[in-house]
């Protein structure tokens, strides 16, 4: 008779399953953001320009861009196939996990419980869909994390140059991956092994080398620009913003009312019960959740331009809940089922809260509203977006339409029979940038055209539409939409 599954065996099977499952819903709800936008953008440019592109941007590495437009060759550029690359990215993080809790004998048991919480955590569950280089961030600096184990358990030159690869992998994703790289320096250094420490930094050399061409070609470009045009919307971080990071981390962002409290709770309850801080291989999980941000902190007040960002310090939530759930585990058995009940009510509501999750605007919707409304003969349409960045979503979109690559406006075109029809009437619009409805006033713009605004970016009394009917405009109906953070409203206005 074939052998019946393990109790512990089916509960990863489980685990597993939620934290896929909770990966692949809703995956097409959302369009894509601006950031998003220049992803897919420079993955659809030849190499050369993607790589110039790259360069002027010069603020994140090539790695992303280069990965992306492979997977675009493999699979063209469905929002389906494009979401499905932050997506694998989450679920192979899963790999290094498993390893590390085997070689820190971290039990089966506290490994689906950091495995669960992290398949319904709102921070993780966002970015593992998001097509951006966070996930692979996380993935690339847990690979990082768990070859520098092996080091420390056994330094071989094998390992150290499995470890340097992981290494390379980790700086071409992201700026902050060197942050990784530092620490482990730094812990070879704090735990006097000057031997290994010496064979690390040797090690570390030709990847530096290998690096050392982008840092030049992006260098020079940030030393002539600056960080302000890139960054310039990030503001110095408060011990309120640092805070604000540990809410984020444990889960209780969207929980504002419990948030910094709940967060003391864990931490309290963390640093009272966990027993394994003797253990020299255990410090270095722990430096990876705890360092990353008071460095970024306390760098971010030292530069002339903030880098603060959670996003980019997204890697410290596996190491966190890895030792909080084996914290948890080791804790007598009423106390642990307790915690683990507490741990579900959670998790129910962090799912409850991803069902009516709001964080992205429908810029494909309100681009699909507004062909739709728009029923006059005008050839050249006009769009005057009044914000700096309101113009390049709808730009992208009226582009996919135009070119017919409407992938990435996914079921929203799929389930229409009038994909044609659409690319006529989107080739007669062209989105534009203002800075000021006065603008309008030059004599240079259309008689007949639309006009886009945010709230938050709009603070005058009277509406865009109500100034221009002022001056004896007519105002059509306004189309809108919103997300949790601002609205985003529409009205075509004739002004003959």
């Amino acid at each position: 008779m074939p052998s019946r599954l393990q109790p512990t065996t089916i509960a990863t099977i489980a685990v597993v399953a939620l934290f896929i499952g909770m990966r692949l819903w809703r995956l097409t709800d959302f369009a894509l953001d601006g950031d998003e936008i220049f992803s897919v953008q420079l993955a659809r440019d030849n190499w050369h320009d993607l790589f110039a592109g790259a360069v002027q941007d010069a603020i994140h590495p090539p790695l992303l861009y280069v990965l992306l437009k492979l997977w675009i060759e493999v699979g063209g550029e469905s929002l389906l196939w494009l979401r499905l690359f932050p997506f694998t990215a989450s679920v192979l993080c899963l790999l290094p996990v498993f390893s590390l809790c085997r070689d820190l004998k971290i039990s089966p048991g506290a490994r689906n419980l950091a495995i669960a919480i992290v398949a319904v955590h709102p921070y993780a569950m966002y970015y593992s869909q998001h097509l951006r280089m966070y996930c692979l961030l996380m993935l690339a600096a847990l690979l990082s994390a768990w070859r520098f184990e092996r080091y420390l358990d056994r330094p071989s030159v094998r390992n150290l140059v499995i470890l340097s690869a992981a290494n390379l992998f980790l700086g071409y994703t992201q700026y902050y991956g060197w942050c990784v790289v530092l620490l482990e320096f730094a812990y070879l250094l704090w735990k006097s092994r000057p031997r290994n420490a010496s064979a690390f930094l040797t090690a570390t050399l030709p990847v530096a080398i290998l690096f050392s061409p982008w840092a030049w070609y992006a260098g020079k470009v940030l030393h002539v620009r600056g960080l302000i045009q890139n960054l310039g919307w990030i503001s110095k971080p408060t011990f309120g913003d640092f805070n604000w990071f540990w809410v984020d981390l444990t889960g209780f962002a969207e929980f504002q009312n419990i948030g910094t409290n709940g967060v003391l709770a864990i931490l309290i309850l963390f640093l009272l019960c966990y027993r394994r801080y003797s253990e020299p291989r255990v410090h270095w999980l722990m430096l990876l959740w705890i360092a990353p941000a008071p460095i970024a902190f306390a760098v971010s007040q030292w530069l002339p331009q903030s880098i603060w960002g959670h996003r980019h310090l997204l890697f410290a939530i596996w190491p966190f809940f890895l030792l909080f759930a084996d914290a948890v585990w080791r804790m007598p058995r009423l106390v642990s089922y307790a915690v683990v009940a507490a741990a579900t009510v959670w998790g129910a509501y962090a799912a409850a809260f991803h069902a009516t999750d709001n964080r992205k605007l429908p810029w494909d919707v309100l681009t699909l509203a507004m062909l739709d409304a728009e029923h006059t003969s005008a050839q050249q349409i006009p769009i005057y977006a009044i914000d700096p960045y309101l113009h390049y979503p709808f730009e992208f979109y009226l582009d996919c339409l135009k070119s017919g690559r409407g992938g990435p406006l996914g079921p929203r075109l799929s389930s229409r029979s009038d994909a044609g029809d659409l690319a006529l009437k989107a080739g007669r619009f062209q989105a534009v940038k203002i800075d000021d409805i006065k603008q309008l006033d030059s004599g240079k713009t259309s008689s007949y055209f639309w006009m886009a605004w945010t709230d938050s970016s709009w603070h005058e009394a009277l509406t865009p539409p109500q100034t221009l009917e002022r001056r004896g405009c007519r105002a059509g109906a306004e189309i809108s939409q919103r997300d949790n953070y601002h609205k985003v409203m529409m009205t075509p206005m004739n002004c003959e």
